[in-house]
C-alpha cells in the first residue's frame, strides 16, 4: 500500500505544480487509507461470499462503518493486524447474530448502552489524524449518538437474523470505542 501510495503521490506531484509538502503528505495518507480499506473490503466480501454470507456481511459492515465514520474507534498499527481485528469484529457480529435470538428488549438495551458509550467516549480519533477542535469533537459526539439511535431503529425493524447482526454491529462498534479510548490513553500517551 505504501509503495502504491508513494507512486501515485509522486505522479500527482509531477502533474500538479503548486502543492506543498504538507498537502502531498495528506494526499499520500488519504491514498493509503483508501487503498487499505478498499482492499480489505474486497477480501472480506470474497471471504463471506465463499461462506454464503454476503448479505449478512453487508449488513454488519454497513451498520459498523456508518457509526465508525463519526465515532471513530479502535485502531491497529499495521494493515494485517487491522485486517484480522476487523474480520474478528465483523465475523463475531455475523456468527453471533446467526446463533443468538435477541429479544426486542435486549435490542433496545443494546442501543441504549451503545448510545451511552458513544456519549462517554466518542469520538475516538486516529493517532495519525487527531481531532483538535472541541467544537468538531462535540459535533461528532452528537452525530455518533444520533446515528446509533437511527440505525438501531432501522436494525430493530429488519428481519430476525439481519436485525440481530445489525444490533450486534452497533454493540461491537461501541465496544470498539472503549478499546480505542483505552489504547489511546494508555498506549499512545
Amino acid at each position: 500500500m505504501n509503495n502504491i501510495a508513494n507512486w501515485l503521490t509522486m505522479h500527482i506531484k509531477d502533474n500538479v505544480s503548486d502543492l506543498t509538502d504538507l498537502q502531498l503528505i495528506k494526499i499520500k495518507f488519504g491514498i493509503e487509507c483508501l487503498l487499505s480499506e478498499a482492499s480489505k473490503t474486497i477480501i472480506y466480501i470474497l471471504f463471506f461470499s465463499f461462506l454464503s454470507l454476503t448479505t449478512e456481511f453487508l449488513v454488519a459492515f454497513l451498520f459498523f462503518t456508518a457509526i465508525r465514520v463519526f465515532a471513530g474507534g479502535y485502531h491497529e498499527e499495521t494493515y494485517w493486524r487491522c485486517f484480522i481485528t476487523s474480520l474478528l469484529f465483523l465475523g463475531s457480529c455475523i456468527f453471533l447474530g446467526l446463533s443468538l435470538n435477541i429479544t426486542i428488549y435486549g435490542k433496545i438495551a443494546i442501543i441504549i448502552f451503545s448510545a451511552i458509550i458513544a456519549y462517554i467516549f466518542s469520538p475516538v480519533d486516529h493517532p495519525n489524524k487527531p481531532i483538535i477542535s472541541e467544537q468538531r469533537r462535540k459535533k461528532l459526539k452528537y452525530l455518533s449518538i444520533g446515528v446509533i439511535i437511527m440505525l438501531g431503529l432501522i436494525g430493530i425493524n429488519l428481519s430476525s437474523v439481519y436485525s440481530n447482526i445489525a444490533i450486534l454491529a452497533i454493540l461491537v462498534e461501541s465496544i470498539s470505542l472503549i478499546l480505542g479510548y483505552m489504547k489511546k490513553k494508555y498506549v499512545y500517551h
